[in-house]
């Protein structure tokens, strides 16, 4: 081993109690950042027990290889100039060497602290996939996302029938114990099982997600390598490919239950038209895994994700933390997000982005409802952002990292069905005690700034609740119901007139989100306002008087 070169070796304990340790070489002097730390202690992970991954023993790692390279570091410059200072007294020092040596440092400092020249390597895999997905390789692509989303799916469902049958078998042997309670059985001895059942059901659910999250992590670059290699041999071959055109439309392909649709015209002097939908679903249709069946909704996903014809869903969070419906995350983890970051990782950056703001500003820190969540080429390679239901798009103020009613976030996917965008907005309304609210209720300003968003984003299709519930409570009478639903539809009617000024893409079609245990009563009765606030227009019949 040379003198730039040392060992490092790291022990511990692993799940077992069993003394272990994990070496690495590393090569001196190290100057490369937390970036590379990063790497070298991912390296060490891999050479160490599994479960060490999930016992925070990484920060650990971390922390004690750093303080080895700083010791050694500065062990290795100490020789280093003390052999300088020999040389020097001897007149041994090349004096050309050093300088050529100090060149070449400058010369790459400034190369990597420099700006890129030329595009992204996201910019150059959104702009391939552009390309080829308006070519005939389009059906390719589905063809490889449905085989890459099988093997997830495949795995999920694997984990869960494991978790089912464990949980199954753990249920009758606590059965067992509990009978013989007092007999042969004393309460520890039910405590010892129960914490030994939770590590190894713990242990099973890590090992899968670990394994899931190392496929995805595969499936995530051999796809994008493969689109950004296979433009140039599609337009090297065949420069004249035919475009397959707009076929962006987004349609809900699980047919609701009742729908009706209205053609209307707002502005004040120069008259918009929109398409206005009112329909009854369960709003995780919207967000459901989008290569679970062979319907269109992967085809009119590819071709809408690069477009200015966006589709987003609001669906409201009844939590003050940002923690998103369970069911979608699910469903957006049931295969592999090529074009953003998997979901738990844009809701933890998320949640990271909130904490900042409280240290940023410990007094009253503020989430600013016009902070982009959306970016470059209509759809955003960044993570999601928050956004604030105050009035008039003000900050609003959190006294600590919780979000409060009206606020949201955002977060953006490639594989769910019915959506690119998923506006999560805060609402504490009681799920049993619906209340009255009014349009300056922080949840319809959240609504608001919703649509300001999506307007400036390319959002042209947008699902909004009706109701601002979800689903059917007994407390939600017929009356109740018109009143907010006739409040909702004036409010998004305003809001709309009012988005001309706002500038941005036009909201081309609205749909109104009924909950689906919605009775078809009550439906009618509320697709009957519809043409009322709205003022639906109908066409005009000429009569030539002459006859």
């Amino acid at each position: 081993m040379t003198d730039n070169i040392v060992k490092f070796i790291y022990k511990y304990n692993n799940h077992e109690n069993t003394e272990c340790e994990a070496s690495i070489n590393i090569e001196l002097p190290f100057e490369r950042g937390d970036e590379c730390l990063d790497e070298l202690v991912t390296r060490l992970l891999n050479d160490m027990d599994t479960m060490q991954r999930y016992l925070d023993e990484h920060e650990k790692v971390k922390a004690a290889l750093r303080k080895f390279i700083i010791d050694a570091n500065q062990i290795y410059l100490d020789k280093f100039a003390e052999r300088l200072f020999e040389h020097a007294g001897n007149n041994e020092l090349d004096l050309e060497a050093v300088i050529r040596k100090t060149e070449r440092q400058y010369k790459d400092e400034i190369i990597q602290f420099a700006d890129r020249i030329g595009p992204s390597d996201e910019d150059i895999f959104a702009q391939s996939f552009h390309r080829l997905v308006h070519s005939s390789s389009l059906e390719e692509i589905l063809r490889r996302e449905r085989a890459y989303a099988k093997v997830i799916s495949d795995m999920n469902t694997l984990m869960d029938e494991e978790v089912e049958y464990l949980n199954s078998t753990q249920q009758k042997e606590m059965d067992n114990k509990i009978k013989q309670l007092d007999i042969t059985t004393t309460s520890d001895d039910i405590n010892n099982l129960l914490a030994q059942q939770y590590s190894t059901q713990n242990y099973i659910r890590q090992r899968y997600e670990s394994e899931l999250q190392a496929k995805r992590g595969h499936q995530r670059n051999e796809y994008r390598d493969w689109i950004t290699c296979q433009v140039g041999k599609i337009f090297e071959t065949s420069p004249a490919a035919t475009p397959l055109g707009n076929r962006s439309s987004m349609f809900i392909s699980q047919q609701p239950s009742m729908e009706e649709s209205f053609t209307i015209h707002l502005g004040s002097q120069l008259k918009h038209m929109h398409n206005i939908r009112i329909l009854s679903a369960d709003v995780t249709d919207l967000c459901s895994p989008l290569h679970i069946d062979e319907s269109l909704n992967g085809l009119n996903m590819a071709l809408g994700l690069y477009s200015s014809s966006l589709c987003g869903v609001v669906v409201l969070t009844p939590s003050i933390q940002a923690q998103a419906n369970r069911s979608i995350i699910k469903n957006a983890n049931m295969s592999t997000e090529f074009h953003f970051e998997q979901i738990d990782n844009q809701l933890e950056k998320i949640e990271k982005q909130i904490c900042n703001l409280s240290v940023n500003d410990s007094t009253s820190p503020s989430v600013n409802s016009n902070s982009s969540a959306l970016g470059n080429n209509d759809i955003p390679l960044n993570t999601g952002t928050v956004g604030s239901g105050s009035a008039g798009g003000s900050p609003t103020k959190m006294a600590t990292t919780k979000l409060k009613t009206g606020d949201f976030f955002i977060t953006k996917h490639s594989n769910l069905s019915q959506s690119h965008v998923i506006f999560h907005l805060i609402s504490d309304e009681p799920i049993n005690s619906p209340s009255e609210i009014n349009s300056r209720h922080p949840v319809i300003l959240g609504l608001r700034n919703i649509l300001k968003t999506a307007s400036r984003h390319d959002v042209t299709t947008l699902t909004i609740p009706a109701l601002m519930r979800h689903e059917m409570s007994e407390d939600m009478t017929v009356q109740w119901c018109m009143r907010r639903a006739e409040l909702v539809f004036k409010c998004a009617k305003g809001f709309m007139i009012e988005s001309a000024s706002w500038g941005g893409a036009e909201l081309s079609t609205l749909q109104l989100l009924l909950p689906h245990d919605i009775s078809e009563e009550l439906f009618t009765t509320l697709a009957g306002m519809v043409p009322n606030v709205f003022r639906v227009a109908n066409p005009k019949i000429l009569v030539d008087s002459n006859k």
